[in-house]
């Protein structure tokens, strides 16, 4: 007994020590954590708490190197351009980061969150399809020097779409606003350019969706057919 009492003597001592040795503990609070709760939107989206410094401006206006300017300013090759159905033209993401990572380096340049999401509920009562369009402004770092900001946006509709999915949807919408400014792709910005392209490589064409019964008038490239739930079709104007 006396063995036993000595050996948990001995144990305490030893926690004792390890106890003395170790760091405090720093107890952390005032932790902002972004929440993904939907606000109204009649708030004013100007009492965002925003993380960003004081001199987030600081550097505006002064020109990036002849070699940074030539990487950006490059002319968009028509491969890399998507066509949507409603006609519209643009470029992927990764074409997007593809270019500032070759202008700025990876890590050089950052697109960095203003607040949090907004919900901004723009779909009519009893509409079947009921969406919330979600916003969330963005600033664009490039070698830490501000370069832009611009609101991100997407149309979400709750249940039939992931949360996530449409998180990335407004980021990538802030970005492609944000490196207009920089000239990167600039020609989807010009009307005659994009009328140009859609003479050469599109085509639009009544077609029918074969789900629902219902025409439109969509936009496809001259190298590629209508796949489903799409069919080419004729117009008939009822009277």
């Amino acid at each position: 007994m006396i063995g036993s009492v000595a050996r948990s003597s001995r144990r305490l001592l030893s926690l004792t020590r390890v106890a003395k040795l170790a760091p405090p503990v720093t107890r952390v609070t005032n932790v902002h954590v972004l929440s993904r709760t939907f606000s109204s939107a009649s708030e004013d989206l100007s009492e965002e708490v925003t993380s960003l410094p004081d001199n987030r401006f600081e550097g505006v206006g002064q020109p990036f190197d002849k070699k940074i300017a030539g990487i950006l300013a490059q002319p968009l090759e028509d491969a890399e351009v998507i066509l949507a159905k409603d006609g519209t033209l643009k470029v992927s993401e990764e074409f997007y980061k593809d270019v500032l990572n070759k202008a700025f380096g990876v890590g050089g340049w950052a697109l960095v969150p203003c607040g949090e999401i907004k919900d901004l509920d723009l779909s009519e009562s009893g509409q079947e399809n009921k969406f919330v369009t979600l916003i969330r402004e963005y600033s664009l770092y490039c070698h830490e020097r501000f370069v832009s900001q611009a609101f991100g946006e997407t149309s979400f509709y709750p249940g039939k779409q992931f949360y996530s999915e449409a998180t990335e949807k407004i980021k990538f919408s802030a970005l492609m606003r944000c490196c207009k400014d920089l000239g990167v792709a600039s020609e989807l910005w010009n009307k005659r350019w994009s009328d140009n392209w859609k003479s050469k490589y599109a085509v639009q064409e009544w077609v029918e969706n074969t789900s629902n019964g219902r025409k439109n008038q969509l936009w496809r490239r001259r190298d590629e057919d209508w796949s489903w739930p799409y069919k080419k079709t004729t117009f008939q104007k009822s009277y």
